[in-house]
């Protein structure tokens, strides 16, 4: 008798990662929404009272190499499959660019202050779902900017004062009503509120303004 159990795991197996790609694509183009919303939103309100002084850029550059022109130690070399970092493609372009890509950059163009952010969309667990609704990790990696070398050069590069982090995330999605979430964050944030924003309707961007315009603005002008 013809076994079919191995063929329908993979079958299943096959499945699954085709819902999963689904969700995936569906994420990222819910995530790119709410960042041009955003950037439009904002750029038309600085324009309007800031004429010429202030531009919201998508996805700024500055920090695309961070990590692979970071020298280590010789002794650390020694030990590691080591490249050369420097290696130059046939274009004339880098061979190898690891670092981090933020979602967009406030920058004033009259004293070239700076605040870096990001968005993170995420489910959450709310009133019509379950705790595990809320299992997504996003908000988790806005936590690499905490890291000692990544807020150093956040810092020489937003030049604005130590009053506040030199970035602001803002969570979007049903994850700004999760009561677990909310309380990892606020508790992540403590004395840095200013820093991030629970943008609970991404179509409303008035409150999101309002937000950006009593809190962080001060810092740039």
């Amino acid at each position: 008798m013809k076994n079919f159990s191995g063929e329908f795991k993979i079958i299943m197996a096959t499945e699954e990662l085709r819902k999963r790609a689904n969700w995936q694509t569906s994420t990222v183009s819910k995530a790119l929404k709410v960042e041009v919303i955003f950037q439009q939103s904002l750029q038309s309100y600085l324009s309007k009272n800031f004429p010429e002084q202030f531009i919201v850029k998508r996805h700024p550059k500055e920090f695309k190499d961070i990590y692979s022109t970071y020298n280590l130690p010789q002794d650390v070399l020694d030990k590691i499959y080591n490249i050369n970092v420097n290696e130059i493609k046939s274009n004339g372009k880098a061979k190898y660019q690891w670092g981090i890509s933020m979602d967009f950059a406030i920058r004033n163009l009259k004293n070239g202050k700076t605040l870096f952010g990001e968005i993170k969309r995420q489910d959450g667990w709310v009133e019509t779902t379950s705790m595990q609704a809320g299992r997504g990790n996003a908000h988790e990696r806005c936590c690499k900017y905490f890291a000692p070398g990544i807020l150093q050069i956040l810092r020489e590069k937003s030049n604005i004062s130590d009053e506040i982090l030199p970035f602001w995330i803002i969570f979007a999605g049903d994850i700004t009503r999760d009561p677990r979430r909310n309380r990892e964050i606020a508790f992540w944030f403590q004395n840095y509120t200013k820093n991030f924003y629970m943008w609970y309707d991404v179509n409303e961007t008035g409150e999101m303004i309002n937000f950006f315009r009593s809190n962080l603005l001060p810092y740039l002008l």
